[in-house]
């Protein structure tokens, strides 16, 4: 009776070790037939999606750029004061070179044209007719620029997120002024006058600035992507003139202000 138990229980044992081993070579066989077949630019790990740009980058790229920015000042004049925002503008080419063989670590230029400005409210002299003048007025004035800007940032993308790609840059902004203006209103007594827009010479040649985003990338095609990107921009240096070339006229004190603004950019990129 024992003897036929020992061997019922032998066959037993010996029965699923080969029906297993049976169902891991059928197994091995289906996985080598998925990895043969599967799609070189598909994720492993999500073998759901289509991954439209396996990210083997070339050494360089270009692309277009258009963002519309909130512009501010922050002055640093006394008797001066913020006074409300603009819309700014920026546009022109981006060229990025890779660092690395993954489309993942640039460092980024281009050209680039911006309409930058701000408003600040203080105390003027306004002339008045040929030979008067409209002492202590209260002056609200828009200021505005356009600039020719060389950038100078290093970018860094992450790697395939279902065909978004996160992205972001930080570096600086190189702005040359190529015309500036000035528009004012005032209150001369009970009577509000209509803005007028005297050309200004105020602004400085030479503006520096800090830029740092975050946003993202879709791929449209294996050689182009699209994007939205949030850009910080905090002026470096003053936006205007020094030693007397923009004064307050009622203090006699040179101005200062930096110039600031939040901008949302979208960018279009060829490889």
């Amino acid at each position: 009776m024992k003897k036929k138990m020992l061997l019922l229980i032998v066959m037993v044992c010996a029965s699923v070790m080969i029906l297993n081993a049976q169902n891991n070579n059928v197994n091995g066989n289906k996985s080598r037939d998925r990895t043969q077949t599967q799609n070189p630019y598909q994720n492993p790990r999500m073998s759901s999606t289509y991954i439209k740009d396996p990210c083997n980058g070339s050494r360089l790229n270009f692309g277009i750029t258009f963002g519309q920015a909130f512009d501010w000042m922050y002055d640093h004049t006394e008797g001066y004061e913020k006074n409300g925002v603009v819309i700014g503008l920026r546009y022109g080419l981006n060229l990025n070179i890779n660092l690395t063989k993954k489309k993942s670590f640039y460092f980024s230029t281009g050209v680039f044209v911006e309409h930058r400005g701000g408003k600040m409210e203080f105390l003027d002299n306004i002339p008045f007719g040929s030979f008067m003048i409209a002492d202590s007025t209260r002056t609200q004035r828009t200021y505005r620029s356009t600039y020719l800007t060389i950038p100078t940032m290093i970018t860094l993308k992450t790697g395939s997120i279902n065909n978004f790609f996160i992205c972001g840059n930080a570096g600086l902004l190189h702005s040359f002024n190529l015309k500036a203006s000035n528009i004012d209103s005032y209150l001369i007594g009970n009577e509000t006058w209509s803005r007028q827009r005297v050309t200004s010479e105020e602004a400085a040649l030479l503006r520096e600035s800090f830029i740092a985003g975050l946003g993202f990338e879709y791929s449209v095609t294996r050689n182009m992507r699209a994007g939205l990107m949030v850009n910080y921009i905090q002026g470096i240096t003053n936006y205007f003139k020094g030693k007397g070339m923009a004064q307050n006229s009622l203090s006699k004190v040179d101005q200062r202000a930096n110039l600031g603004c939040v901008e949302i950019a979208l960018n279009i990129n060829f490889f």
